[in-house]
């Protein structure tokens, strides 16, 4: 792959995670703003669920670096 075309792709799934991001946070402060949570704790919440997502995002790409490196394991 050229190297602008490997540019154009992240920046395009870069836009797309900003896209995404920004509906569920939106989402999210329509659904809070029925139960009245202080700003703490929506903040707490936050940060909480984007802490989780990069858990669960280096827990992958752990798993996709141990793959590369064992190689096939049917030989």
């Amino acid at each position: 792959m050229r190297r602008i075309q490997l540019i154009g792709l992240l920046l395009w799934r870069g836009g797309l995670l900003v896209a995404a991001a920004t509906a569920l946070f939106e989402t999210s402060r329509l659904l809070l703003r029925f139960v009245d949570l202080p700003v703490q704790l929506e903040i707490g919440f936050g940060l909480g669920a984007a802490g989780a997502v990069l858990v669960i995002a280096s827990f992958v790409l752990e798993r996709i670096q141990d793959h590369r490196a064992e190689g096939d394991l049917r030989e």
